[in-house]
């Protein structure tokens, strides 16, 4: 009898030891397997939230022939007819590209993209011979909810004068990014 007690007494013993001790060592086991390494030959896959929220942007505005409320000769036309950054959305403009039929390369075709908010980016084309001139530039303007970009352009228009401008770039989700102002 007493030898049986003893025997129960060392099996649970040996099992409170074993309880107590396993833990420790599913925990360290568990560790290991789960231990992430990022290295360059096995870099950890991330997403930026940020940038996979963008929305690609394209607006043109185009006129034919005389250009309502453009002088023929060397003026400022204005382009407006873009389309506004959404609720809920900040409009980032990344490109300027033309295409300008003008009288001559005097002056060269340059201009600015402007906003209600005040943000301007210039731009400067090239005069390609044949009255024909092309605007193609990376710039960077920011325009906010409601916002419409609008373009004021100088070069040699004449009565016969044609011109597409086209905007591109990404609307951000401010739900996302939460639009913080736009630093000067």
């Amino acid at each position: 009898m007493q030898f049986t007690k003893r025997l129960v007494m060392g099996l649970i013993g040996a099992a409170l030891l074993v309880t107590l001790s396993a833990p420790k060592a599913v925990h360290a086991l568990v560790a290991t397997l789960v231990q992430v390494a990022n290295t360059a030959t096995n870099p950890v896959n991330s997403v930026d939230v940020d940038r996979s929220s963008r929305i690609p942007y394209q607006s043109s505005s185009s006129f034919g022939g005389t250009p309502t409320g453009c002088y023929i000769g060397p003026f400022l036309c204005p382009f407006n007819s873009f389309t506004p950054a959404p609720v809920g959305y900040r409009l980032v403009v990344q490109n300027v590209s033309a295409q300008l039929v003008v009288g001559s390369g005097t002056p060269v075709p340059f201009g600015y993209v402007n906003s209600s908010g005040g943000q301007i980016a210039s731009f400067v084309g090239t005069y390609a011979g044949d009255n024909f001139a092309v605007i193609n530039q990376q710039i960077t303007s920011y325009h906010n909810a409601g916002d419409t970009p609008y373009l004021l352009i100088t070069a040699d228009w004449y009565g016969l004068s044609a011109a597409t401008v086209t905007l591109t770039g990404y609307l951000e989700n401010c739900s996302v990014t939460g639009c913080p102002p736009v630093q000067n």
